[in-house]
């Protein structure tokens, strides 16, 4: 895989990566994919674009992986999806939680029966989402802001792949704490599945407290916990304007790349089996049976580079991709479902979830 070109409407975001890395630029999606230098794009435009973006790079013959949320409804969804099928190209929902090994590794020990069938998962996280530098757009919850949109996909990933994919119905109340912004800044919501497997889901981005406490100092992609955290520091009072957020870097990537962890992090997530539990380790995973706890190592996370791998497997053994589109708006109608439970205040009813199918699987029954 080469880095051959980017796209982007900021003048001085072209500039940095012509700067960085010495590839051709476009102000367009649309120009970017008509200027054959690419095979495949990554977009991550703001999600409000994403379906637009999508079916633009797919209708002109380009693979794509897409950030989560896929879109901010299901018909853009469904527009997304037919767009890929109808140019042949493959679809990946990216930034998704389940590439990650410790993640698989959880998924294989489920799967091998080995502790009997799951009877709860429940996942947590908690982090400083609603106090980063955030444009009106970012907290902008019609627009497909807040946090139910940009996060919730993450946890809702990592429990669907856990849980077998089949979310029947969603209850859940989602809040607005900080009256400085609009959106949602938490949410809990209980998940049970087709075969009766319940799930807990829960969320809490005000920045008062990061769950990194509860993880061994181990945060989203390996980042260590600073001892800043706990300072006192002054809080955003709403969303800022582009100059100051993109003057504002919060973090220096190459540094964090290179100072993290072997495993990522996204929150605590517990899960319960007939004769056992397993949860996250700094090292992979920890397995609590009738023989005590067990440590088993898992290989080091590999970032975003996973979902390029994915990408590149897929086009290479002519194999569909996973996790896909089809996965990503399962994965959306759960984040839709949050938001109307909390509005309704009743159990949302789910009917557009697909089962969680492994690459191999995917493969034999699409060559079979």
């Amino acid at each position: 895989m080469e880095l051959t070109a980017g796209a982007d409407i900021r003048p001085e975001a072209v500039q940095q990566f012509q700067k960085k890395y010495g590839r051709k630029t476009y102000a367009t999606v649309e120009a970017m994919c008509d200027s054959g230098e690419v095979d495949a794009v990554w977009i991550a435009t703001p999600n409000v674009f994403h379906a637009e973006h999508t079916v633009a790079a797919a209708e002109r013959g380009k693979h794509v992986i897409v950030e989560k949320p896929m879109a901010v409804s299901l018909e853009e969804a469904d527009r997304m999806i037919d767009a890929a099928d109808r140019n042949r190209v493959k679809l990946v929902q990216g930034h998704s939680k389940i590439y990650g090994p410790a993640i698989k590794k959880i998924r294989d020990i489920i799967r091998s029966g080995r502790l009997g069938r799951v009877i709860q998962i429940n996942t947590w996280n908690s982090n400083d989402w609603l106090q980063r530098p955030r444009l009106a757009s970012e907290v902008d919850t019609r627009i497909g802001g807040g946090v139910v949109f940009r996060q919730g996909p993450h946890q809702m990933d990592i429990v669907r792949y856990l849980g077998g994919g089949m979310v029947k119905s969603v209850r859940a109340a989602a809040g607005r704490a900080d009256k400085h912004f609009a959106t949602e800044g938490d949410y809990t919501a209980f998940l049970e599945f087709d075969d009766g497997t319940p799930a807990t889901v829960v969320f809490n981005g005000y920045g008062h407290f990061d769950i990194a406490e509860l993880t061994w100092g181990i945060g989203e992609g390996g980042k260590r916990l600073p001892e800043e955290m706990a300072a006192t520091k002054p809080r955003l009072k709403g969303p800022v304007d582009q100059d100051y957020k993109y003057a504002n870097p919060r973090t220096n990537e190459e540094r964090a790349v290179r100072e993290r962890s072997t495993q990522s992090f996204f929150g605590l997530t517990v899960v319960g089996c007939e004769r056992g539990v397993i949860r996250q380790s700094p090292q992979g995973i920890f397995i609590y049976s009738e023989a005590g706890r067990e440590e088993v190592p898992c290989p080091m996370d590999e970032g975003r580079s996973a979902e390029l791998n994915e990408l590149y497997h897929a086009i290479a053994e002519n194999r569909p991709a996973f996790p896909d589109g089809r996965w990503g708006k399962a994965t959306l109608e759960v984040c839709l479902a949050v938001l109307q439970s909390s509005n309704e205040r009743r159990e949302i009813a789910l009917t557009h979830q697909i089962p969680c199918i492994e690459v191999e699987e995917k493969q034999e029954a699409y060559h079979g």
